[in-house]
């Protein structure tokens, strides 16, 4: 009997394993979903994807089967130019995907002259959904307005150890894919995270180059944003980590003025505007956002132990309409230039800066002492509606004095591996502010030199886009290395962000 029992405790793995079938490129994907099945892929390979994977089942999975490594990584990835979403969880209770590479494909499908989709690359929450689970997951090259969208409705959801590398392009047109024109299609910015589902927990993500926001809570109550890195390296991010949005869902029942926040943290976070503006880190209130939104207060949340560093810096923590709110221990390491363009009149906004507060319309509230009460106004600290397009659809927009040498250093450093020396700082800056060039277009010039060539080889400087994106999944594969037998472990994303950076530009 305990020879039987042993024999059956030996099968156990190969009888679980022989449970996980595998779907092979050119399968009917969809059709393992509507079975009920769980969705197991290849490693390695590449599905390409002309309609939206959708759960049907509670607890079903989406999965690469048994992967060694971030390489081994299948890839999702959109093949169809009218379409912006690869998989829709809505309304489905405990699902998981993870250990995905999941690519929008922005780079390889021509644009339009038309609308893509606007749904979320990949969307969660919905109904009354709850238990859902991303993880161990890569985002690139999305194409819509959201790369992850968590919608309002779920509850109790975790999105974990995932990279993001590129959402949408910004107002200069850095991260534009080669025939797109804002004239034709509007502005394509991209969110990372996009979350109105309550106790979402969104925890240890890299997001590199988001263009709209990297985290956005739109209410969320009891939703927690901990030991995440927000980093712009090559292109400008509107926000940070937000917390700006007066969604009528979330508004209380007594008073729609009133939004609900309660129990939403942000705690620990990293936000780096090394390469491009960050416009404001953290904004807290309607107003700063959206001028039109008056009125509004967002009553509770918390506020804690984040940092904000970088010499692309604009504004940092921005508290103006909210109530019950507790923001200490926040620390700043940045440097802060380029006033925003407020509500394009004579009376500009505040200058640039780390803590900022308007008095008026922040009651028993608990703020670190170095907030600054508002001198002029804090509403619209963008830099990114008022200025007629260029020839090309984007927005030629001055660049601030600490944040045009960051944007050069930091290009210098991502494609050649060192700095600019005093001559080339000089000479790039200036060149940047005369011709409001953009960092992508100072890429492209970095990319023709004999340096970058014996660095990298040949690479078309149109094909930009692709380079950076293996360049950046690279070094996260290289850090990340070889998945144990018993499942994955993850870097911590502070630690992750900054090796990969030091390979990069080692």
């Amino acid at each position: 009997m305990r020879i039987f029992l042993y024999l059956i405790f030996l099968c156990l793995p190969y009888a679980a394993y022989a449970a996980e079938q595998v779907s092979p490129v050119g399968a009917d994907l969809q059709a393992v979903l509507d079975s009920g099945a769980d969705l197991w892929l290849e490693p390695g390979q590449v599905y390409p994807i002309y309609k939206a994977l959708t759960f049907k089942k509670p607890g079903q999975r989406i999965a690469t089967l048994h992967p060694k490594n971030l390489s081994d990584y299948a890839t999702l990835r959109i093949a169809g130019a009218d379409l912006g979403q690869l998989i829709n969880g809505n309304q489905v209770d405990d699902i998981i995907v993870e250990q995905l590479i999941l690519d929008g494909n922005r780079y390889r499908l021509s644009y339009l002259n038309k609308l893509i989709s606007k749904k979320a690359l990949v969307f969660f929450g919905g109904g009354k959904a709850k238990g859902q689970i991303l993880r161990h997951c890569v985002f690139m090259a999305v194409r819509t307005w959201s790369t992850l969208k968590v919608h309002e409705g779920g509850s109790d959801i975790v999105v974990e150890n995932n990279i993001f590398i590129g959402a949408g392009a910004d107002v200069r047109g850095n991260g534009r894919e080669g025939l797109e024109n804002p004239h034709v299609d509007g502005f394509a910015w991209g969110d990372g995270i996009s979350c109105a589902a309550q106790r979402t927990l969104v925890r240890n993500n890299v997001m590199i180059d988001p263009t709209d926001v990297g985290l956005v809570f739109f209410g969320a109550p009891g939703s927690v944003a901990e030991g995440n890195v927000i980093a712009t390296i090559s292109r400008e991010s509107l926000g940070g980590l937000n917390l700006v949005d007066p969604l009528k869902y979330w508004a209380f029942a007594d008073d729609p003025t009133l939004i609900d926040y309660r129990g939403v943290v942000l705690k620990d976070n990293w936000i780096d505007a090394r390469g491009g503006r960050i416009h404001m880190a953290i904004p807290v209130g309607a107003t700063p956002w959206v001028p039109s939104k008056e009125g509004y207060t967002f009553v509770g949340g918390t506020i804690t132990g984040n940092l904000i560093s970088g010499d692309a810096a604009a504004y940092g923590i921005i508290l103006s309409g909210v109530k019950d709110f507790t923001v200490t221990d926040n620390r700043s390491t940045a440097r802060y230039s380029g006033i925003a363009e407020g509500l394009n009149e004579k009376l500009p906004p505040d200058e640039p800066i780390a803590f900022v507060y308007n008095p008026a319309l922040v009651s028993d509230s608990t703020l670190q002492a170095d907030f600054k009460p508002v001198e002029r106004h804090l509403k619209h600290l963008l830099r990114c509606n008022h200025l007629p397009r260029n020839t090309m659809g984007y927005r030629d927009y001055g660049y601030g004095e600490f944040e045009v040498q960051a944007v050069v250093t930091t290009a210098f450093k991502e494609m050649l591996g060192r700095k600019p020396n005093a001559v080339e700082l000089a000479h790039f800056s200036l060149w940047l502010q005369a011709s409001k060039g953009s960092a992508d277009q100072l890429r492209h010039s970095l990319m023709v030199m004999p340096e970058f060539v014996a660095r990298h080889g040949s690479v078309n400087p149109h094909q930009m886009q692709l380079f950076r994106q293996e360049l950046w999944f690279n070094a996260f594969s290289g850090i990340l290395g070889t998945f144990p037998k018993e499942g994955v472990e993850w870097v911590e994303a502070s630690e992750l962000y900054r090796s990969a950076w030091a390979v990069i530009t080692q």
